[in-house]
């Protein structure tokens, strides 16, 4: 039952890839003191971090990740585009990956890294494994840049259609590791809805479904109170009815809607919604040994002492296979390192040539608006001393008036 929890955009990088790694964050749900009472101890790189376990894509170091991400998009001047980042959740089942077992904590990570290099090849990505939620869950941040490397351009994709990948390749790897794969929900749209869908208007139906879809989502929501709990958050109330359920919330018009599951769709009615849970349930729980039980006291207390011998036996061995596995951890980090730079180098070309194509094409543009703009204006002024001689032509082209004297007349006479 690997999971996509949610799918998300990012207007800032360093924020979603520094919330993730968790440096100097607390852990939520008290998961230290659970930690030291497991005897767990996490990565010596990763002692005041909150993720467990680290990884990424194309180079990408989940420690300098803001770094990287950023000279990727200085690079192909997409620093002032909004929405930098992808963040997806992926989250795994107890009876899937184990938060009591650490190899489970690097299996999440590798696969968290690779829905992230089969959704997205060609972009950088950083994964981010955490185990501090309720009831220690294992489940991954995955946080992918959305400048693509080879072209330069943002990324770009219907939500529904991104979720809808997303799900498909988890789907694929949770087949393979023979998990149970969830069922994609059944929806029932009405003609009208249909309609409001196609014109991408907004559906209050679709609105209340992706409510309820989010809370299913979650595989730690393992009772009906807790699915009640989850959906009071999100502003939608339930009410049983018989073998029925309502749904009521107010839309984003602030207008009060109701819905029946048996009207929403087969996955939203009540005998649907038990059943799941139900299986949640019976998965998380661990039956309780009775044989515990039936043992005295002394026994039970000199089991607990021979069992903490065992653990002060053990701790040497244990201090040793965690500084093998740190060893390990810090090649495979310098490895992923080489590899970025020397992706980097083969880059450096293409990334040059592509440069300088993008000046030239930028100086090119900038003279061919200039000569627009010179070509405009002198027609203007053209225009405009055409009509300044227009209005003269009249008064220029009036008769000049005679002037006429009286003179005396020859013989003497004035004429009157």
């Amino acid at each position: 039952m690997a999971t996509i929890a949610k799918i998300s955009r990012g207007a800032s990088a360093s924020s979603a890839l520094n919330y993730a790694l968790g440096k100097d964050k607390p852990m939520h749900e008290a998961t230290e003191k659970w930690l030291e009472q497991h005897h767990l101890e996490r990565p010596t790189s990763l002692e005041s971090c909150r993720a467990v376990a680290v990884g990424g894509t194309n180079g990408v170091d989940p420690f300098i990740a803001p770094e990287q991400f950023k000279v990727v998009r200085e690079l192909y001047d997409q620093e002032r585009e909004v929405n930098q980042v992808v963040r997806i959740t992926q989250s795994f089942a107890l009876n899937e990956l184990s938060p009591e077992n650490k190899k489970d904590w690097q299996k999440a990570n590798d696969l968290g890294v690779e829905l992230a290099e089969k959704l997205y090849p060609a972009h950088q990505a950083a994964v981010y494994t955490h185990l501090d939620g309720k009831n220690h869950v294992l489940h991954n941040h995955i946080i992918i840049n959305t400048v693509n490397l080879e072209t330069g351009n943002k990324l770009h994709e219907k939500k529904g259609d991104q979720v809808k990948k997303a799900r498909m390749i988890n789907d694929d790897l949770a087949e393979r590791e023979h998990w149970h794969i969830l069922e994609q929900p059944q929806e029932r749209m009405t003609e009208t809805e249909k309609h409001l869908v196609e014109k991408k208007e907004y559906s209050y139906m679709a609105d209340l479904r992706a409510r309820i879809n989010q809370v299913m989502s979650d595989p730690t929501v393992t009772s009906f109170e807790a699915f009640k709990e989850q959906l009071a958050q999100k502003e939608v109330v339930v009410t049983e009815r018989g073998k029925t359920l309502s749904y009521a919330f107010l839309d984003v018009h602030q207008k009060q809607r109701k819905a029946r599951g048996q009207r929403l769709g087969q996955d939203f009615e009540k005998e649907t919604i038990l059943h799941e849970l139900e299986n949640r349930a019976r998965r998380t729980t661990i039956e309780p040994d009775p044989s515990i039980e039936s043992r005295e006291p002394t026994a039970l207390r000199i089991e607990q002492q021979t069992q903490q011998r065992e653990s002060k036996i053990d701790e040497p061995l244990r201090e040793i296979k965690h500084t093998e596995s740190t060893i390990e951890r810090r090649k495979s980090i310098i490895q992923q390192i080489r590899a970025g730079i020397d992706r980097l180098r083969q880059a450096l070309p293409t990334l040059r040539e592509k440069v300088e194509q993008r000046l030239t094409q930028h100086f090119n543009q900038s003279v061919e608006r200039f000569k627009q703009r010179f070509n405009h204006d002198m027609a203007v002024k053209e225009q405009e001393k055409r009509i300044e001689i227009e209005k003269d032509l009249p008064e220029r082209s009036k008769p000049i008036e005679q002037t006429h004297k009286h003179e005396p007349d020859r013989g003497g006479g004035l004429h009157l």
